[in-house]
């Protein structure tokens, strides 16, 4: 079905409808970037909306280097809280939560928290901003949320070293939780493996001297630490994924032979990524076998630490919500003459270019990657993982691997991946995944896949005369090309033949997402709560971003675009391509027009449209 070939050579994959299942936690659902400045941006705005659009929270949680240092000091105790204000309320808005690294300095104000009142002012800065983020979002929302340490301490942190950056904890965790104890904080968030400041901080956290209380120990949510996959260099080395999880077990097994009681602590790699230096080119994070690699180690985590180890694993970040270019490790590719730099290296937030830049804002323009598209298709899996039978599969070995869920409604999702670490191989592999004991009815088979031409926008890039700023035809090319492919086939299953089969063959690198949908008696909801957003491209185009909500079905919905002229059309479909996330950005000339999103299942049934809005007919200034 949806794709034949020779049976010699099939690897065969099954799964099992009525087996066992076992809870499965969609743990990969955070990104991060630096600076937090980005956020007050156009640029940055756009990418959120394309991030927090991810189906079903496939992406949650927003890790941001910096906060603090949008909060501006006239003195201790005397803070400017507009920045950040506006900040968390861009995070909030594209349906992302912060996971808020306590990582700034208001106007450089604090020197050195070995120095007692500066320890105590910290606290009160952390006391007043639980008290301004519960007013503002509420004390069940910031429940939600994680607080972190300073970002990789082991680098970075410049207040008073090992005993500055424990007294730095105890002030975070006293002021934090006087206005809210039952919120989520830990750390460090380091970068090398095991380093001086690792071991001092869980040494003070498990039995050193609270600062404010003389207590022995303090309060300990989580552990966080930075483990990639390969050296930074200028030239493509090959990612080791496997070492990712190895190096990450060294950090377990620390904390189990020397904090027993800390044990069975969340772990957190919160800067899980293939390869050190974001701002270092490499070919491939624009293409497939980024996409590839993403879903092997998220699930050389799932069977390495989770079910081998029983590590307690709630998040595994990426940290590509950076701006960069094809080359940069990013969800999207940015065209445009914004000087994109290094954003960590000794970083320093200079407010006055920041308004400037938001004032005046440049045209730009953002194409979609594979590795933002693949965590489309990954948002798709299910709560329940399934046993897989048929060939024996070997991974870490060979590359090709399998995730087999199902979806609350009970929809088997099935992912499917071909990769391995090495960029410079390739090839095929021939599949045949059936579904076992499936209940007789009708069905959609929707089959998406991320390879070599498909959901592969750099491959029309590369053909481009026009590199650096392409021309509205290229960019509606790369558009178009930037989704996932799809194929749908609709059967019947009997109950004398109680089975569904794919076959398809899978490219290496690739990746390829099985549906098996039941045909029910529900149309999809309306889709609601549709806003845009109109922002200065390249070629004198206004590019209208729309961000909307589902109707609320757990079963599969695409999503296509309405335009119109006139509010009361005729309305016309503009997106070349199934839309498998609420986000869509349509590229116009002057004209202004009206637009409504309307969902539709795998059987070709639609929702009403949503109420229409009218499209602006020019950008307005980012400074909203």
């Amino acid at each position: 079905m949806i794709e034949g070939f020779d049976m010699a050579d099939t690897t065969a994959i099954r799964v099992d409808l009525t087996g066992a299942a076992t809870p499965f936690r969609r743990f990969w659902r955070s990104t991060g970037f630096s600076p937090a400045e980005l956020l007050l941006e156009p640029e940055m705005q756009q990418t959120l909306a394309y991030v927090g659009g991810v189906p079903r929270h496939g992406i949650e949680y927003l890790r941001v280097h910096y906060m603090l240092d949008l909060v501006t000091a006239e003195r201790f105790g005397r803070y400017d809280w507009t920045r950040l204000d506006r900040a968390l309320d861009v995070i909030s808005e594209y349906r992302l939560r912060p996971f808020f690294e306590l990582m700034g300095n208001p106007s450089y104000l604090f020197t050195d928290l070995n120095e007692r009142d500066q320890v105590h002012h910290w606290r009160d800065f952390m006391a007043e901003l639980a008290q301004r983020y519960r007013a503002r979002f509420g004390a069940e929302e910031m429940r939600s949320w994680y607080f972190e340490t300073w970002n990789e301490p082991d680098i970075w942190w410049k207040l008073g070293g090992e005993t500055g950056f424990n007294n730095y904890y105890d002030a975070c965790h006293e002021g934090l939780r006087a206005v809210e104890p039952e919120i989520t904080l830990g750390g460090p968030g380091v970068a090398r493996r095991i380093p001086p400041i690792f071991k001092s901080f869980l040494a003070h956290c498990d039995n050193g001297e609270n600062f404010f209380t003389g207590e022995r120990g303090v309060r300990l949510d989580f552990i966080s630490v930075h483990e990639k996959g390969a050296r930074k260099h200028a030239e493509d080395l090959t990612p080791n994924s496997l070492a990712i999880c190895q190096h990450e077990m060294m950090a377990v097994d620390y904390v189990r032979q020397h904090h027993p009681r800390f044990a069975h602590l969340p772990f957190i790699n919160n800067e899980c990524d293939p390869q050190i230096g974001w701002h270092i080119h490499h070919t491939w994070h624009a293409l497939p076998y980024f996409a590839g690699l993403a879903a092997k180690i998220i699930d050389q985590h799932q069977r390495l630490l989770i079910e081998n180890e029983g590590v307690d694993y709630p998040v595994l970040s990426n940290d590509n919500g950076f701006l960069g270019r094809w080359g940069n490790r990013t969800h999207l590719a940015y065209f445009g003459d914004k000087d994109i730099k290094a954003a960590q290296n000794e970083h320093l937030t200079d407010i006055g270019a920041l308004d400037q830049r938001i004032a005046e804002p440049e045209p730009f323009e953002l194409i979609k990657k594979p590795a933002l598209s693949v965590m489309e298709l990954l948002a798709w899996l299910g709560e329940e993982r399934l046993s897989v039978s048929g060939d024996p599969l070997d991974p870490d070995r060979d590359g090709l691997g399998v995730i087999a869920t199902r979806l609350t409604g009970g929809d088997p999702a099935i992912l499917v991946y071909n990769s391995v670490d090495s960029f410079r191989r390739s090839g095929e592999r021939s599949i045949r995944l059936t579904f076992d004991n499936v209940a007789p009815g009708s069905y959609a088979l929707a089959l998406f896949r991320i390879e070599d031409g498909r959901g592969d926008p750099y491959s029309i890039w590369e053909t481009l005369d026009d590199l650096d700023k392409p021309g509205v035809e290229a960019l509606t090319a790369m558009r178009a090309a930037q989704e996932p492919a799809l194929a749908i086939e609709q059967i019947h299953v009997s109950a004398a033949s109680p089975q569904a089969t794919i076959k398809l063959d899978l490219a290496l690198p690739g990746v390829a997402l099985a549906l098996l949908v039941r045909r029910g008696d529900e149309c999809p909801g309306m889709p609601r709560d549709l806003k845009l957003t109109a922002y200065g491209g390249l070629n004198g185009a206004v590019n209208r971003v729309l961000f909307w909500q589902t109707g609320g079905s757990d079963s599969l919905e695409l999503f296509d675009i309405l335009w119109s002229e006139n509010e009361n059309g005729p309305y016309r479909v503009v997106n070349p391509a199934a839309l498998l996330s609420t986000v869509y950005l349509h590229s116009a000339g002057g004209e202004a027009g009206f637009y409504k999103v309307q969902a539709r299942d795998v059987f070709g049934r639609v929702s009403p449209p949503s109420p229409a809005v009218p499209g602006l007919a020019a950008a307005p200034s980012a400074a909203r």
